[in-house]
């Protein structure tokens, strides 16, 4: 059995914390369990490897996200990059087909497909090997993960099953509702909530991409990426199909993609440098800032401080956070990197500062263009002829490869001049 985890995302309902390279997926909220905190992603590959750890995942991601993937994950795990968004259809069949041509999986092999952007128990993802043995069985060509509602919420789409067994067959689907039609769904039709999880075999994916694009060659795939259909996974292959089962579950699970469910999830208990007084209420605050908030009598309010810019948003509101963040959408300040991280902490036309932070036992190359003058000042820890108070500058093309013995901080400084040419006379 594999699996293809969607990981990609643009970044806007998470806003200010998150971009479209440091996007929801990456963003360390949840208790690590260690007195940290970690990722979504780094939380589901946990789980699952918790259940097996020899399990192989692939990742699927935008290719601005690599860097991320493998500053969390590593280098061992395998991922395709999205040349560009195309919607889950076209990224669940590239990962399909580098699973055919590159890593040579028997197509007959069971695929559980799922996105990382929820929060769930560890009984969810013990389910999901549930789904591949169905697949395995014969018993459906498509296999879904139905969620026990408990609440007749219109956030989700809904599945219409057959009864009320634990595996069902799938009668339809139905849009997300509003409360009152989906309390009928709930109660007449033992409705459940799509959460976005399949499972089939590798083949039934290659077919689909066949007849949709033409091609189930990654190459193929690879190289039109920008022209294929941009349509999702459940209008491209799930309402279509007629042999469809779903699998029930009743344990915790929730979309995470948005501020109100995180704060859900954290019980509002506010993460950084935050002081709250005892007139606050149902109020969350997230602090990336190295500086204090400090909230007096704040009542039923989202507060997010990151590089990229400060949200305070009424709970009831924050549904308008996407449509308002594309006034203020600049280039990400926070950058994810193989090595550690980059975080901007200065930008003009001309020049930029930033704060590198390089992991022990990890290298970078730090180069430069013509016209472009690069100072490092070394800020902690130790590295190759490197110590803290060591300044050298990068200009006209040259590379420096950093080398970190131990964790690494940096100041890094970027100036672009205008290059002296000779008087041709």
């Amino acid at each position: 059995m594999r699996m293809i985890l969607l990981c990609g995302g643009g970044g806007k309902r998470l806003w200010p914390i998150s971009n479209n390279v440091h996007s929801k997926q990456f963003i360390q909220v949840f208790d690590d369990g260690n007195g940290g905190f970690q990722s979504m992603l780094e939380r589901v590959i946990r789980e699952i490897r918790m259940i097996n750890p020899d399990q192989q995942v692939t990742i699927a991601s935008g290719r601005v996200q690599t860097e991320e993937v493998r500053s969390q994950l590593g280098y061992d795990v395998s991922m395709t990059e999205e040349p560009s968004r195309r919607n889950t259809f076209p990224a669940i069949s590239l990962a399909a087909s580098y699973l055919k041509d590159h890593d040579r999986v028997d197509p007959s092999e069971p695929v559980v497909i799922f996105s990382v952007d929820s929060y769930a128990d560890h009984s969810f993802y013990e389910k999901l090997f549930t789904l591949a043995e169905i697949v395995e069985s014969g018993r459906a060509n498509l296999v879904l993960m139905g969620i026990e509602p408990n609440e007749p919420s219109d956030k989700y789409g809904y599945i219409i099953p057959s009864g009320k067994e634990e595996i069902s067959d799938v009668l339809e689907f139905h849009e997300k509702p509003d409360p009152e039609t989906a309390k009928k769904y709930i109660q007449e039709d033992h409705a459940l909530w799509n959460a976005g999880v399949f499972a089939c075999r590798l083949n039934y994916l290659l077919n689909r991409a066949e007849r949709v694009f033409g091609s189930c060659s990654y190459s193929y795939l690879v190289a039109h990426y920008p022209e294929l259909k941009q349509i999702s996974f459940d209008y491209a292959v799930v309402e279509k199909e007629s042999s469809r089962a779903v699998v029930r579950y009743n344990g915790t699970w929730a979309d995470a993609g948005t501020w109100e469910s995180i704060a859900d999830l954290m019980n509002n208990e506010s993460s950084g440098q935050v002081v709250e007084d005892d007139g606050c209420e149902n109020t969350y605050i997230v602090n990336h800032l190295d500086f204090p908030i400090l909230a007096i009598g704040v009542k039923n309010m989202i507060v997010a401080a990151g590089r990229d810019g400060i949200l305070l948003c009424d709970k009831k509101d924050i549904t308008k956070l996407k449509s308002m963040v594309d006034q203020v959408w600049l280039e990400p300040r926070v950058i994810g990197k193989r090595y550690g991280g980059k975080e901007v902490l200065y930008r003009t036309e001309s020049s930029e500062t930033s704060l590198l932070r390089v992991k022990a036992g990890s290298s970078v190359t730090i180069k430069t263009d013509l016209g472009i003058r690069k100072t490092l000042t070394v800020l902690h820890g130790a590295g190759e002829a490197l110590k803290p108070g060591k300044i050298f500058t990068i200009q006209d093309g040259e590379r420096w490869q950093i080398n970190a013995e131990t964790d690494l901080e940096l100041i890094e400084t970027m100036i672009e001049f205008e290059i002296e040419t000779e008087d041709p006379e």
